[in-house]
């Protein structure tokens, strides 16, 4: 029970981040180009969605091996984590801008603009596609997430939590018809990516043999775990100069050579590609060492922190060549590709 709650828990707050970034292109949509576009292109968008999950979800419980999912649920899960994690350090710290929706609501309609003239007395194509583009694609991280979670035993708790956030974001979006500026979405982001993080490392944990010390309970003082050693790395950026980190260039050439191929899941190459050696040297310790499975647990988290240190470490090194100044202080407004037409993930 207590892990069908945390995964209730942990798709509402994921898929909530996307549904709201979604609404804000569908309102852009509405208010430029009319709602008729608007409209049809959110309900082909959460039609395709729905399909996907159907597609995928019953591929996952009824094609592939329980010990198989379990791995890869927990690899997807880890890499979507790390990413979303990755990006709240930066974002708390500073280093990175905060989202701001209302910035990204202003610019979508400025973009639509152009060229809508007339477009509100029939059906609009560019505003019809382009509120199935961002329905779909903001979405698309929801599919994988609501899939993955409930690939183990658990897809009508995902479902449960995907939905709920989705009435919850419909409803408010019909009332206010503005973005929904007030929702803290950078403290969602920085939750999601701690919790999306402990269900990979738990799944990951399960599907290489490693023995966690209390079963699915072991979810929160992972989750503990996360929040704490995250919160380490945020004050040490907030508060150390960019001058003083040491320049560190590991996995440099590899980031060159996988950086595109992990860039749906994580931004930073190198933290991808950590995590799964971390994975795979866990893997390879249960195999070599008997009676050692609850040890490799502690292996596999610190391992992880391990990666996220260095890819942290990676950026501020890279924001020191680029400047000599510090770093940045918290609350500035983000400026992201991500406020164009077409969304890219969160």
């Amino acid at each position: 029970m207590s892990i069908l709650l945390l995964v209730v828990a942990a798709t509402f707050l994921a898929a909530a981040v996307e549904w709201v970034e979604a609404l804000t292109i569908v309102l852009a949509v509405g208010t430029t180009r009319g709602w008729r576009s608007a409209l049809i292109g959110l309900a082909a968008g959460l039609i395709a969605l729905l399909a996907l999950v159907a597609v995928l979800g019953v591929t996952v419980t009824s094609r592939v091996p329980v010990t198989a999912a379990r791995t890869l649920v927990g690899v997807f899960l880890l890499l979507f984590g790390l990413r979303w994690l990755h990006k709240a350090i930066l974002r708390s710290s500073g280093l990175t801008s905060l989202h701001d929706e209302a910035k990204i609501f202003d610019r979508t309609r400025a973009e639509l603009a152009l060229g809508s003239h007339g477009a509100r007395r029939r059906l609009d194509w560019v505003g019809a596609s382009t509120s199935f583009n961002g329905v779909f694609l903001e979405g698309l991280e929801v599919v994988f997430i609501v899939v993955a979670l409930g690939g183990v035993n658990a897809l009508p708790a995902a479902v449960i939590g995907a939905l709920a956030s989705l009435v919850g974001v419909a409803v408010a979006g019909v009332a206010l018809r503005h973005p929904l500026t007030r929702v803290p979405e950078n403290t969602m982001k920085y939750v999601v990516g701690i919790m999306l993080t402990s269900f990979g490392t738990f799944f990951v944990g399960e599907g290489i043999g490693v023995h966690w010390w209390m079963n699915d309970l072991s979810l929160i003082p992972l989750i503990a775990a996360y929040l704490v050693v995250s919160l380490v790395f945020v004050q040490i950026l907030r508060n150390a100069p960019i001058a003083l980190w040491p320049e560190i260039r590991v996995l440099r050439a590899i980031r060159a050579a996988v950086g595109e191929v992990w860039g749906l899941f994580v931004d930073d190459g190198p933290l991808a590609v950590v995590a799964i050696v971390v994975v795979l040297a866990c893997s390879v310790f249960i195999d070599h060492v008997s009676g050692q499975k609850a040890v490799a647990g502690v292996l596999l988290v610190v391992g992880i922190t391990l990666a996220v240190a260095i890819s942290l470490a990676d950026v501020v090194r890279q924001r020191r060549a680029a400047s000599p100044k510090l770093i940045e202080p918290e609350g500035s407004v983000e400026s992201e590709p991500e406020a164009s037409v077409v969304p890219t993930p969160s």
